[in-house]
């Protein structure tokens, strides 16, 4: 996680809007962006995704979801997986 935390800090920080696409070939892109809802603790919220195509439609796969917490230190709570 603190990969994913030094990236956010290199981007800029969360705000509204937040994309980032990592390109390491030959695997999929990896993207970081901000999610519009916040997680269920009511903190700002991103999802961490490779996307792929299935069938025409563009899919995730993996996909994580996590609250970035400042209380005591920057920190990320994952809260929600998908594989």
């Amino acid at each position: 996680m603190q990969t994913l935390l030094d990236i956010l800090r290199k981007a800029g920080g969360w705000h509204p809007g937040l994309y980032v696409k990592i390109a390491n070939p030959p695997y999929r892109e990896l993207v970081i962006e901000a999610m519009d809802d916040s997680g269920p603790m009511g903190l700002p919220a991103l999802s961490v995704t490779h996307y792929g195509l299935q069938n025409g439609d563009l899919m995730r796969d993996p996909e994580m979801c996590f609250e970035l917490g400042l209380a005591g230190s920057t920190h990320l709570s994952p809260y929600y997986w998908l594989c």
